[in-house]
């Protein structure tokens, strides 16, 4: 596909790069892509986060269309952060459709495609009149225990109605979704695998931050949110306190759990770009998912990522991970996942690096966008 426009709805730009970053990324190598910041899911509390936030986001909607990279625009518009509010939806729709059809005409965009990741989007389309909808599923929205899920599941399936495409990540998010719109196709996320194998350069440095750290080092980055499991990972500092236990990543949850554990080392959120200098320092790690509605649809990417760098990988049971046991350990109970832990740590031969690294050599990014773009370009 080449020579569209694109109006793309989802998170916003400079959070922790997604499958999202990475498939317009790459169409907007021959196709120009107009990325709107998250229009919000849930309410503001009364917090300063929320606050900080709230005028982050009035600051990069007086900017307009940001120029972040050939043919990609960031565009942060302004909403009414009350979904669930009678008449919300609706003032919104008319008001954010008015507002990105103005900017995108600005960039020459007066017909486009829209590529939506968030189903609170499903009232704008109307308004906006894409030449096609394309709906790239990769949540159980239902499922987040701070979102409306009764609200959540009704813009889905208005959306999914809608969609001239729906593209899902994961099985059970495929099983749940394609009796509502036939033309509904599983593709699993990608991973690039070139920047995750640095970790296997000898010009790649260690991460500063790990350097003094006692080994083996576990690691870990991502999200630290409601679907990880904390208690896990205090367990595993529990039974190996001469283990380093290193999480990457903002933690949206408390992290009270790990009060008294010395050898857990909260590190906070760093770059993409320096995600293999960390992995090099890594002995090993671990996917500590909670396994419950949420993440039974969830296909992670970090498992991928992990493997790209060669590293021994330890998961909890998620369905999505399993396609890959011949490669990882998947522990069916917190006693399981320790044990599995003791031999990954000493899992580091040469051979079974490769042999994790050719596991996902065909799981290139390049390969799942133009796969999505052949179905686009066939509706």
């Amino acid at each position: 596909m080449s020579g569209q426009n694109i109006v793309c709805f989802a998170n916003d730009w400079d959070a922790d790069p997604t499958s999202k970053h990475q498939v317009m990324k790459i169409l907007a190598r021959s196709n120009r892509v107009l990325w709107v910041n998250s229009i919000g899911l849930r309410r503001p509390g009364a917090t300063a986060q929320d606050a900080s936030r709230i005028i982050a986001k009035v600051k990069k909607f007086a900017r307009g269309p940001v120029c972040v990279a050939p043919n990609l625009h960031v565009l942060t518009p302004l909403a009414i952060p009350f979904h669930d509010m009678p008449s919300v939806p609706t003032i919104n729709a008319w008001l954010l459709s008015r507002y990105i059809r103005s900017q995108a005409k600005r960039l020459g965009m007066t017909r486009f495609q829209m590529w939506s990741f968030m189903p609170t989007t499903a009232p704008l389309v109307p308004y906006l009149k894409p030449d096609k909808l394309i709906y790239y599923c990769v949540d159980e929205w239902s499922a987040f225990t701070f979102l409306n899920s009764q609200l959540m599941e009704q813009m889905e399936h208005s959306l999914i109605q809608q969609s001239h495409v729906v593209i899902t990540t994961a099985e059970k998010l495929y099983a749940t979704k394609r009796h509502l719109n036939p033309n509904t196709h599983l593709i699993s996320h990608g991973v690039d695998s070139e920047h995750f194998a640095q970790a296997q350069s000898g010009s790649t440095e260690v991460a500063p931050e790990l350097r003094s750290l006692p080994k083996p080092v576990i690691g870990f980055w991502g999200l630290i949110g409601e679907w990880i499991d904390l208690d896990l990972i205090r367990l595993v500092a529990q039974r190996h306190p001469e283990w380093s236990i290193a999480l990457i990543g903002k933690a949206d949850v408390s992290c009270a759990a790990f009060q008294g554990m010395p050898n857990i080392h909260l590190i906070g959120p760093r770059s993409y770009k320096a995600l293999p200098g960390f992995a090099k320092g890594f002995t090993a790690a671990i996917l500590p998912f909670k396994v419950n509605r949420l993440t039974e649809n969830v296909n992670p990417i970090k498992l991928r990522e992990y493997l790209a760098a060669g590293l021994p990988v330890v998961s909890t049971a998620l369905p999505e991970v399993k396609q890959y046991e011949k490669v990882i350990a998947i522990a069916h109970s917190p006693d399981e996942f320790v044990t599995y832990l003791e031999a990954a740590v000493l899992d580091t031969s040469e051979s079974a690096t490769n042999k994790r690294r050719e596991a996902i050599s065909q799981d290139s990014w390049e390969a799942r966008v133009e796969h999505m773009s052949r179905l686009v370009e066939a509706c």
